[in-house]
C-alpha cells in the first residue's frame, strides 16, 4: 500500500450530541436518586453524595472526547492522477458510549477522486470533502450517520500543493 497522507477520525458522534446524550442520561442517573434534581443545591454539603456521583459519571464516561469516540479511520492516498481514499472502521454491532475494547479493521477502499491535471488546489480539497460529506448520508456508505471530523483537514488543506503532491507521490 501507499504511504498515507492524510487520516480523518470518525467519531460514533459529534461532540455536541455526545455532551447532550451524556447530559440527560446524567440527569437521568441524578434524578433517580434525588427527585428534587436540579432544583437542588447540589454544591451544598447535604448532596456531597450527588456530587460525587456527577464527578465518577464525567470521569468514566466523560473525557478525553475524541479518543474514546472514534468508530473508523478515513485514510487519504495520492496516487499519481487520484487522491484514494481507504477506511478502517470498528465492526461491532452496536456502539457505545465507552467504546473500549473495539477492534478496528481494514475494510479497504471507500472512494477515488480521479485527476485531469486541470484542477486547482481548491477544486482538488472540494472534491475531497464533499466525498467525506457523503460517507456520512449515503445509505450504503460505511459511515451513515456517524460524524467525520474534517477541522484538522480543513485547516490545513489550502496551505497543501496538491498538485505537487499527487505529482510526486507517483
Amino acid at each position: 500500500m501507499w504511504e498515507p497522507i492524510f487520516e480523518i477520525a470518525v467519531y460514533r458522534k459529534s461532540q455536541r450530541e455526545l455532551g447532550a446524550e451524556s447530559d440527560a442520561t446524567l440527569d437521568k442517573l441524578l434524578r433517580s436518586l434525588e427527585p428534587e434534581y436540579p432544583r437542588i443545591e447540589i454544591d451544598s454539603v447535604k448532596y456531597q453524595g450527588l456530587r460525587f456521583i456527577r464527578d465518577d459519571y464525567w470521569k468514566q464516561h466523560g473525557a478525553p472526547y475524541p479518543y474514546n469516540q472514534v468508530v473508523g479511520w478515513v485514510v487519504l492516498y495520492a496516487k499519481r492522477d487520484q487522491i484514494l481514499a481507504g477506511y478502517y472502521k470498528v465492526d461491532a454491532k452496536r456502539l457505545t458510549r465507552n467504546c473500549k475494547r473495539h477492534a478496528f479493521r481494514w475494510h479497504g477502499k471507500c472512494f477515488a477522486n480521479y485527476l485531469d491535471g486541470n484542477e486547482t488546489n481548491g477544486e482538488i480539497v472540494d472534491g475531497i470533502v464533499a466525498e467525506l460529506r457523503s460517507l456520512t448520508v449515503e445509505s450504503k456508505s460505511p459511515f451513515k450517520g456517524r460524524y467525520v471530523d474534517t477541522r484538522a483537514f480543513m485547516r490545513l488543506a489550502p496551505y497543501i500543493n496538491w498538485k505537487r503532491l499527487i505529482r510526486e507521490s507517483a
